[in-house]
């Protein structure tokens, strides 16, 4: 088997990257990890030597993002992980669907609850959409890059498909006629 450079990856690597993989995913959802580098030191106790590349793409493989626990300290959790929701503004309790798609040009701009913003890109990336250029992920923003002459509803159908939470919350202005469109 060949690894990302090419290189022929021996067993011994391949259980390797597996244990390393289960080791991250057991110390993110037993301990409160606030950085890559405390992450680092904690693999590095267990007798794993990483580098902070392939940490983070093994967090991007894993799927762990970080979020705001409620105590407003960032920490990597796992998908799902319902240990550290985000913590709620005022603001956001009444309205907690932040759910957004806005047009401009071959651009997409997706909003998203706070902490989801790199998950949805990741899911984005991951779909292989031919118009889905490449993404761009904040806090709770995912910026879209849309093939040259992409059609919006297009990217509309195809982006409610990869964010089913998006159905209903796509808006565009048609250059022909100014017109609004909704899902």
């Amino acid at each position: 088997m060949r690894g990302k450079t090419g290189k022929i990856m021996n067993m011994h690597e391949k259980k390797d990257k597996k244990a390393r993989l289960q080791l991250i995913r057991m110390i993110v959802s037993n301990q409160t990890v606030a950085s890559q580098y405390d992450l680092l030191e904690e693999l590095d106790k267990a007798g794993f030597t990483s580098t902070q590349t392939t940490l983070s793409r093994d967090l991007k493989q894993l799927r762990i993002s970080k979020v705001r626990a409620r105590n407003g300290q960032s920490v990597y959790v796992l998908p799902n992980d319902g240990q550290h929701m985000p913590a709620p503004k005022p603001r956001e309790e009444v309205n907690t669907a932040k759910w957004a798609v806005m047009f401009s040009g071959n651009l997409m701009v997706v909003h998203t609850p706070p902490g989801h913003a790199s998950m949805v890109a990741y899911d984005i990336d991951c779909a292989r959409e031919g118009i889905f250029l490449g993404t761009v992920a904040g806090d709770d923003t995912v910026l879209v890059v849309l093939a040259e002459g992409a059609e919006k509803a297009d990217a509309t159908r195809r982006i409610q498909k990869i964010i089913p939470s998006l159905h209903g919350k796509v808006k565009f202005k048609e250059t022909d006629d100014e017109k609004e469109y909704a899902d």
